[in-house]
């Protein structure tokens, strides 16, 4: 979500429209904004889930990181070369090896990861490694997703509470004084000690 950083252009302007709700900000992608927006804040947080939870889609994800490293293919770093290999070890196999299942076995993408994987090796064996690499974020976003969703739902729901419970008490105070209008007592008198 959008924060307004300490000391930048748009704190001193929402300061001075005293729209700042926090004296600090937290750039973590699952906090609400720092300052009142325009907008209902509900609408924006509402948007800011969905879009997260369709970007990190696995059947969303997949297609462009394949064409992606289909057209660049293998990364070579300056002192790499395009010879040097890693060696095959235990916890570089068990990485592959859980990319393999969790993608090519228990979600609903198998399909479409076995296809692109054997795609890449046809067309671009050279790029297989970066793709999986990828395939691999993609184990962490789904899990963060969820966290995004989770905990931004959270704190809509204590915002909501909290402004409820402004608003009723605002109607309370409008009521007392539209109370003491009616009766005539245009003032509180203080009584005389």
């Amino acid at each position: 979500m959008l924060q307004a950083l300490p000391d930048k252009a748009l704190w001193h302007r929402l300061e001075k429209e005293n729209r700042l709700c926090s004296k600090s900000a937290n750039i973590n992608q699952t906090t609400l904004m720092n300052f009142f927006p325009t907008r209902p804040l509900a609408e924006i947080a509402s948007e800011y889930v969905e879009a997260f939870w369709e970007l990190y889609e696995p059947s969303r994800f997949l297609d462009p990181a394949y064409r992606h490293y289909r057209i660049l293919g293998e990364a070579t770093y300056p002192k790499k070369g395009k010879d040097a290999k890693k060696p095959l070890n235990w916890k570089l196999l068990r990485a592959l090896l859980t990319i393999c299942w969790q993608q090519g076995v228990l979600r609903n993408t198998r399909w479409q990861f076995w296809r692109n994987l054997w795609s890449m090796y046809k067309h671009n064996p050279g790029g297989m490694s970066s793709y999986l690499a990828v395939c691999a974020q993609i184990e962490h976003f789904l899990e963060y997703h969820q966290i995004v969703r989770v905990q931004i739902e959270a704190q809509m729901a204590e915002f909501l509470a909290a402004e409820a419970k402004v608003k009723l008490e605002e109607e309370k105070a409008q009521i007392l004084v539209l109370r003491l209008v009616q009766y005539g007592v245009n003032k509180p008198t203080i009584p005389n000690l």
